[in-house]
C-alpha cells in the first residue's frame, strides 16, 4: 500500500489521541509537582485537578475503548514487519489497561487517604475510610504504574520516529491530525 493512501483512523480517534496524550502530559506534570509541595491551598489544588484530569483520562479512555471496538483501526502495511506489528499491538493493549488501571489505583488509594474526591468541585461517593495502610498499598501500584505508563510512553514515541526514517511512513500519517 502506498503511504499517500494508507488508510487513516477516524477523526474521533484521532482526537481522542491526542486529547488522552496531552490530558497524560498534564498528569504527569502536576503529579511530580504536588508531591513536593508542603501542605496547604498549593498542593490541595494540585492534588485536586489531578484527581479531575485522572478522572477525565479515564472517561474519555472508556470512551475510547467503545469507538475502537465499532471502528477498528486501519490495518498495517503489508510491508511492516510482523514482531513490529506485534510490538505496536501490544503497546496499544498495554496502553489501554493502564488508561484503565492508573485512574482507578489513583481513585482507590484517594478513597483511604482521608481526604474527599472531587471532580472540578463536585463531590463524588466517598465509599472508603481513612486507612493509610490501603492508601499506601494503592498508591504504590499509581506510582508502579506510571513508570510503566512512561516507560510505554518512551516505546511508543521511540516506535513511531522510526516510521519518520524506513519505508512505513504512512503509519505515522494515520494519526495525525493534521
Amino acid at each position: 500500500m502506498n503511504s499517500n493512501n494508507q488508510a487513516r483512523y477516524t477523526t474521533t480517534a484521532i482526537l481522542l489521541h491526542w486529547v488522552i496524550a496531552l490530558l497524560v502530559f498534564a498528569l504527569f506534570a502536576v503529579g511530580w509537582n504536588m508531591v513536593d509541595l508542603p501542605r496547604g491551598p498549593d498542593r490541595s489544588y494540585n492534588f485536586a485537578l489531578h484527581k479531575s484530569l485522572g478522572l477525565t483520562v479515564f472517561g474519555l479512555a472508556v470512551v475510547r475503548l467503545v469507538w475502537r471496538y465499532f471502528h477498528r483501526p486501519p490495518p498495517y502495511p503489508e510491508s511492516m514487519a510482523r514482531w513490529r506489528i506485534t510490538l505496536a499491538r501490544s503497546a496499544h493493549l498495554l496502553f489501554y489497561v493502564l488508561l484503565i488501571l492508573q485512574p482507578v489505583s489513583g481513585y482507590i488509594s484517594s478513597s483511604f487517604s482521608g481526604y474527599s474526591t472531587k471532580y472540578f468541585g463536585l463531590p463524588l461517593p466517598g465509599w472508603g475510610w481513612r486507612d493509610p495502610p490501603l492508601n499506601e498499598f494503592f498508591t504504590e501500584i499509581h506510582v508502579m504504574n506510571s513508570v510503566l505508563f512512561l516507560v510505554l510512553i518512551g516505546v511508543h514515541v521511540a516506535g513511531a520516529l522510526t516510521h519518520l526514517f524506513d519505508q512505513d511512513r504512512g503509519i505515522l500519517r494515520r494519526i495525525l491530525p493534521w
